[in-house]
C-alpha cells in the first residue's frame, strides 16, 4: 500500500487535549499498540529458533567457530544499526520496518538449507542485519510519540511496547519443543521463522502507522549534521556503557550451552527456563517500568548491578529449580535496564536526529560483541568450563557498573554547576 501522499501531522497541527493525549491502555496509544503487535509477531520469527541456536551450533562447530558466528552476526548488526537510523529519519519508520524483513527471511532460509561452516556465517549475518532494523525502529517510534505527547511515563512507553514480544518469547520455546517432539528436525524451526517474518513484514506495511512528523523529517533532510550533533551527553553515556557490554557479550551467547552442558538440564528444560524468564517479564513489566521512570539514572545503575550478580550466580549454581528461579529473578534487572537505557541514550538529542542517534548508540555498544564473543569462546576453551566464563563476566560487569555510576555523578555535577540543563528541555527526566 502506497503511503507517498500521506501527511503525518505534528502535535502543533492537531489540537490535542490532555485527556486525548492520555487516551491509552497500559501506557500505549493506538499507534504504539499497532507497532507492539507487529514487533510481537516479528519476535515470534526469531524466538521460535534462537533459544536453541547456540546448542544447535555446538553439534557441528567447535568453540572458536561458534564465537566467530556470533561475531559475524554482531558485525552485520553494526552495519544495520546506523543504516537503519539514517533510513528511518529519511523515508520514515514504517517503510524502514518493512524493509527489515527481506534480509531476515533470506538469512533464515539460508540457515535452513545450508547449516554448514562457513555458510552459517552468512546466514546468521543476514538475519542479524535485518533484525537490527527492528530493534532501532522499536525504540524510535515510541520516542516519536514521547516527543509529540510529552515525557510523562516515557519509561513505561519504551517498555510496554515490548509486551507482545515478551509474551511471544514466553510461549515460543514451549511451541518449539512441542514441534520437536513431533519428530520434526530442529532446522525446521528456521523455516517456520522465515514464514512468520513474511507475515510480520506484510503487516508492517498494512497495519503500522507512521510516527515521524513531516516537519521533523524535513528538518532532518535539510540538516546533515556530524556525530557531534548528538551532543556531549549522548557520547558520555554511550562510551560509559561500552565496558559493560563487553562483559555482557562475553557470556550471553553461551547461555544455552551453560544450561545444557554445565547445569545438565535437557533442551526442553532449558526452553522452560526461557519461558519462565519471559513470563515473569510480562507480569512485572507494567509495574517495573513505572518505578524505573521515577529515578532513571539510579534505576539503570541498580539494574546493571542486579544483572551482574545474576550472571555470576549462573556460573556458580546447580539444581534445576535454582536455574528456573534465577531466570525468573533475572527478569527484574533486564526490564529496568530496557526501560531506562533507551531514554538516557537519546536524552537531549534533537528530534530530527533521534533515529540516527539510536542507530549510532546501538552501533557502538554492539561493536563490543566483535571482540566479546570471541574472547568469551577463548576463556571457555582455555578454562574448559562455561561456568568460569560466566563468573568472570559477572565480576567484570560489576566493575563496569561503577564506571556508569561515576559518569552519571560527573555529568550531574557539571550540569548543575554550569546550568546546562534547562527546565524547558524536552525529555529531561529527573533521576
Amino acid at each position: 500500500m502506497s503511503r507517498s501522499q500521506e501527511v503525518v501531522h505534528t502535535a502543533q497541527d492537531i489540537p490535542c487535549s490532555p485527556l486525548q493525549a492520555d487516551r491509552s491502555f497500559l501506557g500505549l496509544n493506538d499507534v504504539l499498540w499497532r507497532l507492539a503487535v507487529v514487533t510481537g509477531i516479528s519476535q515470534l520469527s526469531v524466538s521460535i529458533w534462537i533459544w536453541q541456536f547456540a546448542i544447535s551450533l555446538d553439534t557441528y562447530l567447535v568453540p572458536w567457530q561458534i564465537g566467530l558466528t556470533f561475531a559475524a552476526g554482531s558485525l552485520a548488526s553494526l552495519l544495520g544499526y546506523p543504516i537503519s537510523g539514517y533510513v528511518a529519519d529519511w523515508v520514515g519508520r514504517k517503510k524502514t520496518l518493512g524493509l527489515s524483513f527481506f534480509p531476515q527471511i533470506a538469512g533464515m532460509v539460508l540457515l535452513f538449507l545450508l547449516p554448514v561452516w562457513p555458510i552459517v556465517l552468512l546466514g546468521y549475518g543476514l538475519h542479524s542485519f535485518g533484525w537490527s532494523f527492528v530493534l532501532v525502529i522499536s525504540r524510535a517510534m515510541p520516542s516519536d510519540e514521547i516527543e509529540k505527547l510529552g515525557s510523562p511515563q516515557a519509561a513505561r512507553k519504551m517498555t510496554m511496547v515490548l509486551l507482545p514480544s515478551f509474551i511471544v518469547d514466553a510461549v515460543s520455546p514451549i511451541v518449539a519443543v512441542a514441534i520437536l517432539q513431533m519428530g520434526l528436525n530442529i532446522h525446521f524451526l528456521l523455516l517456520l521463522g522465515a514464514g512468520t517474518a513474511g507475515v510480520a513484514g506484510l503487516l508492517s506495511l498494512l497495519f503500522v502507522k507512521e510516527t515521524l512528523d513531516e516537519s521533523v523529517k524535513e528538518v532532518g533532510e535539510e540538516t546533515i549534521g556530524g556525530l557531534g550533533a548528538f551532543g556531549r551527553k549522548f557520547w558520555e553515556f554511550t562510551l560509559a556503557m561500552v565496558g559493560y557490554y563487553v562483559a555482557w557479550g562475553m557470556a550471553i551467547p553461551y547461555l544455552g550451552i551453560l544450561s545444557v552442558q554445565e547445569w545438565g538440564v535437557s533442551i526442553e528444560t532449558f526452553g522452560a527456563t526461557s519461558s519462565a524468564f519471559s513470563l515473569a517479564s510480562v507480569l512485572l513489566m507494567h509495574t517495573l517500568s513505572g518505578i524505573a521512570g521515577r529515578k532513571v539514572r539510579r534505576s539503570l545503575v541498580v539494574s546493571l548491578t542486579g544483572n551482574s550478580v545474576v550472571m555470576a550466580a549462573l556460573g556458580l549454581g546447580s539444581e534445576t529449580w535454582l536455574l528456573i528461579l534465577l531466570n525468573v529473578v533475572w527478569a527484574v534487572p533486564i526490564l529496568v535496564w530496557i526501560a531506562t537505557e533507551s531514554i538516557l541514550s537519546i536524552e537531549g538529542v534533537p528530534a530530527h536526529l533521534k533515529g540516527r542517534a539510536l542507530g549510532v548508540f546501538h552501533l557502538v555498544i554492539s561493536a563490543t560483541a566483535l571482540i566479546a564473543a570471541p574472547i568469551g569462546s577463548l576463556v571457555w576453551e582455555y578454562t574448559g568450563s562455561v561456568r568460569s566464563l560466566w563468573v568472570l563476566s559477572g565480576l567484570l560487569a560489576i566493575g563496569f557498573t561503577v564506571t556508569v555510576w561515576w559518569t552519571f555523578r560527573r555529568v550531574g555535577i557539571r550540569s548543575t554547576a554550569s546550568s546546562v540543563v534547562k527546565e524547558s528541555e524536552p525529555h529531561q527526566i529527573s533521576s
